[in-house]
Order: structure tokens, then C-alpha cells, then sequence
């Protein structure tokens, strides 16, 4: 049973701040610990001790003094005593013999001003075991955002079945300090009912490293909420006439082939386009980006010798003809206009960092021909795989082009110039 035993000022109901003197703006530091650094315990049921230059608070910020301390590997509940300028740890049925242990404050420890621990404080022991000089580091980082999770629980759980624990800083890094040899899975998730356990619907990523003697790993685990539920498709809209996007209720699997995925359009009335190419989020946004440089390229040219831009891979046969509607009109030399690059999505995208692929909720199509106005259409979608890995997903989603109105580009108007394609306005 786990609970912190107030020792030393035990029948004190709550602490005094010390008044005069100047401003303690300092926070505590660590000045010996018993036993010392790479030390040995020698009686397993002997406490951790770490003295202090100052007075320490009973309470951690945000919990208890058990909130402030880390023992890995985990092998019993910790007890935490307080002394006037000491935390003393130790496990409940004692240490176990022939390990390493390490001992970790957190920053959340602070003393009698408020003044917490600017970093953590880690004490390696040994109970019997050989101390490894191994590192395995890494950062745990939210696989929607791409960003660094802080304060997510890590476990390295290796083939003796012993749990070793670090914890996430505010940047998502973590680090593991003289592990054994072995393959490890590692397991990171966000304890938000502080049971130790990770929980069915906690934030969670598990992965597997083996570290030999002497190593330095680096491994990056990405974390998901759970999910049970196949993706549904919400809504269906127009970017211009010949391109559309699908908007699902959930993350879809940027790395599963959009290939796999089924998108039918229907007209009751009639005929409807077909779908001639399908994009992820991010690979859209990848083809705007550079259409639109190719395009810039080629107009750059142009305006030095209007014949160098044949050779160009994205030459205007090979865009949706939308895409072009406004190249060359409205001026006497149609080749110096500028080119309309394909349409963007709205409220825009979001960039993945390097290295990591950030999923999206959408999925754009490109037609073989233009929708028409004032006609309703159907899109049917199938075989779509959310984040979670989960198959099935799909739907139907109606669309509607109000009207149609003329391209404009902002140059003075050529009444023999050739008049602008449309294209769509909802």
C-alpha cells in the first residue's frame, strides 16, 4: 500500500512559509545521497535518501510526494518520507537483490517558496547487479499533431518481465539509463486515471528496441487514442468544376494506398464524372504545391523566350482543364497570362514535421468531366481505414453546384481575347 508517511514534522497540520530576509527565487538542490551514485545498497530494506541545501516542501506540485518520485524497475509501492530537508524512498517488501535500480525526482518537487526542481534528479544504485552503461532515449509524440507529448508514462517491459519506467518531459523526450541487454517493448501512455496501467481509453503507442551492452538507442513512439468505430463519410464538396473532396468523421491512415479506397459518383438523372485520380490530404497538398512551381517556372520563361516552356512536365494538357480555364485570356500575348494552379483546400492543411506523415480527414478527387449546375450528386465512398487501423469505413454524401460564373483575372480585358472557361462558385 502506497502513501506518503510524514515523518520528522509529522504533527505539524500544515507548513510555514519563512517570512524576512531576501527572496528565495532558488530552487532545492540535491547534496548527497544515501547510497551514493552508482553505489550499493546493501540491505534491500534500507530506504533511498536524498538531502537537500534547504527545507522541502510535504507536498509535490500536483499530487502527493509519491507524484514526485519515479523508481524503475517498478517491483513494489513506493513510500515516500519527508524530513525537514530530505525525501527518503524505499519499496514496500524492500528492494530486489541483483538489479540496478534507479531513482528519479521530478521536477514537481519544490520547497518551502514554491521554487520547484528545474530538472529532474536521478540516483543509479545497484542491489547486485551489473551496472551497463546503456541509453535508451527517444521521444513520444502525438501521431495526429507531430508534436512532443509531456508528462506520458514509458515502460520498458524486457524479456525477465521486469517493468522499467521513465517519463516524458515537456518537450515528449524520455530516457532509460543502464537497462540489461535485451529486447525491450516499450509502451508509452498517458495515465489519466494515475492507476499505472495503460487504460482502454488512454492515449497510447508500443513499439519493440534491443540494446546491447555499451549502446546508445534512439527510438521515437507515436501515440493514438483508441478507437473501435470504422470511418464515415460526413460531407462531399466542390473545389472547381472538375475536382471534389470527401470529409470523414475520423483520421484516415495517410499510409494506407488511396488506391484501396472506393469513390463512386452518381446522378439519378443522368450521366455522372468519373473519378480519375484520387489524393490523401497530404499528397494534394503536395500536387498544388508543386503544379503551382512547375506553372511559375514555365510563366518565368515564357516571359524571356515564349517557346521555352515546351519540354515541361506539367504542361496545361496535363492539368484538369479547370486548372487553366484563365491562362492566356484577357491579354494580347495569351502565353504571359498567369496560370490558375489547381484549387486549394479550405481552411488549408496541415504540414507534416520531417520524418512523420500527419494523417487528414479528406480525400480529393479529380474528374474526367465537369459537374453541371443546379444538378445533385452522389458520392459513395468504401474501404476506407481510419488511424486506428480499423476497416470498413465509408458512406454517402451529397453534393450540389449552385452556379456557374466566369473565371476574372486582373488585367485589362481583350475584347479578342478568347473568353474565360467557367468555373464553379457555391
Amino acid at each position: 500500500m502506497a502513501g506518503t508517511i510524514v515523518g520528522l514534522t509529522g504533527a505539524c497540520a500544515s507548513q510555514e512559509v519563512p517570512t524576512g530576509g531576501p527572496q528565495d527565487l532558488r530552487p532545492p538542490v540535491v547534496v548527497r545521497t544515501d547510497p551514493d551514485t552508482f553505489g550499493a545498497l546493501e540491505n534491500l530494506g534500507d530506504q533511498v535518501t536524498f538531502h537537500f541545501d534547504e527545507r522541502v516542501s510535504e507536498r509535490a506540485a500536483g499530487g502527493d510526494l509519491e507524484d514526485a518520485v519515479s523508481v524503475s524497475p517498478s517491483t513494489g509501492d513506493i513510500q515516500v518520507r519527508h524530513g525537514r530537508s530530505s525525501i527518503s524512498v524505499e519499496i514496500e517488501g524492500g528492494f530486489q537483490a541483483g538489479l540496478v535500480y534507479r531513482v528519479t525526482l521530478l521536477p514537481v518537487l519544490s520547497d518551502l517558496f514554491g521554487n520547484q526542481l528545474r530538472d529532474p534528479f536521478e540516483l543509479v544504485f545497484s542491489t547486485g547487479g551489473e551496472t551497463s552503461p546503456t541509453t535508451l532515449a527517444g521521444e513520444v509524440w502525438d501521431r495526429i499533431t507531430g508534436q512532443g507529448r509531456e508528462g506520458v508514462i514509458v515502460r520498458a517491459v524486457g524479456e525477465d518481465s521486469l517493468v522499467h519506467v521513465a517519463r516524458t518531459d515537456a518537450n515528449g523526450i524520455f530516457a532509460f539509463r543502464y537497462l540489461p541487454s535485451g529486447t525491450f517493448v516499450l509502451t508509452a501512455f498517458e495515465d489519466l486515471d494515475r492507476d499505472g496501467d495503460v487504460g482502454p481509453i488512454e492515449v497510447q503507442g508500443s513499439i519493440e528496441a534491443q540494446i546491447e551492452a555499451l549502446d546508445t538507442l534512439l527510438v521515437d513512439i507515436s501515440v493514438l487514442a483508441p478507437d473501435t468505430t470504422p470511418a464515415i463519410a460526413t460531407s462531399a464538396e466542390v473545389l472547381d468544376s472538375v475536382t471534389i473532396f470527401v470529409e470523414f468523421d475520423d483520421f484516415l491512415d495517410p499510409e494506407v494506398s488511396v488506391d484501396q479506397i472506393g469513390l463512386i459518383i452518381t446522378q439519378p438523372g443522368g450521366s455522372a464524372p468519373a473519378i480519375t485520380r484520387l489524393f490523401h490530404e497530404h499528397q494534394y497538398r503536395d500536387f498544388v504545391e508543386l503544379t503551382n512551381d512547375s506553372l511559375a517556372r514555365i510563366d518565368s520563361l515564357e516571359a524571356v523566350d515564349q517557346e521555352a516552356s515546351g519540354g515541361d512536365t506539367l504542361a496545361s494538357d496535363s492539368l484538369p482543364q479547370d486548372s487553366l480555364a484563365t491562362a492566356g485570356v484577357g491579354t494580347s500575348t495569351p502565353s504571359l497570362a498567369t496560370r490558375e494552379g489547381p484549387p486549394s483546400l479550405p481552411g488549408g492543411t496541415q504540414a507534416s514535421p520531417p520524418g512523420r506523415l500527419l494523417p487528414g480527414r479528406r480525400v480529393v478527387g479529380q474528374l474526367d468531366l465537369p459537374v453541371e449546375a443546379g444538378v445533385e450528386y452522389q458520392v459513395t465512398t468504401s474501404f476506407v481505414v481510419n488511424m486506428n487501423g480499423i476497416m470498413g469505413g465509408g458512406g454517402e454524401a451529397m453534393f450540389i453546384v449552385e452556379s456557374l460564373v466566369p473565371d476574372t483575372v486582373d488585367v485589362e480585358p481583350d475584347p479578342s481575347a478568347i473568353q474565360p472557361d467557367t468555373a464553379l462558385s457555391r
